[in-house]
């Protein structure tokens, strides 16, 4: 995949994360799914910077990024609806971002692994 239709992807990713995010009223089945659905969409945001990094560091970046954002929205949530700060959802958003880390640093070093 080239690098021009993976950060479309990832910028389409985060539009529907922050749309997703705000909107006032949530369907039923979305209530039932809330954790996994922050579980993953946190998770593949991160995975799309990270796999438009460059670097380790920018890795890292990326996630601190992520962490922000989803800290960002809960916190945007609160004042725009009045509802209390949902520091659960902060923190599926903190380990999704982490898993998602460390499994793509894992994918990048079998790669780099001779016979990889």
């Amino acid at each position: 995949m080239t690098r021009s239709r993976l950060l479309l992807i990832a910028q389409a990713w985060f539009l529907l994360l922050i749309v997703g995010s705000l909107q006032p009223a949530r369907p039923g089945p979305v209530h039932g799914l809330h954790r996994e659905l922050h579980w993953l969409a946190f998770a593949v945001a991160a995975w799309l910077l990270f796999a438009l990094s460059r670097s380790r560091r920018q890795a890292i970046g990326s996630a601190l990024a992520v962490f922000g954002l989803g800290l960002g929205l809960e916190f945007l949530q609160h004042l725009i609806y009045r509802n209390p700060l949902e520091w659960w959802d902060v923190r599926d958003d903190t380990l999704a971002v982490l898993v998602a880390f460390a499994v793509y640093q894992f994918t990048l070093a079998q790669k780099r692994a001779p016979g990889g």
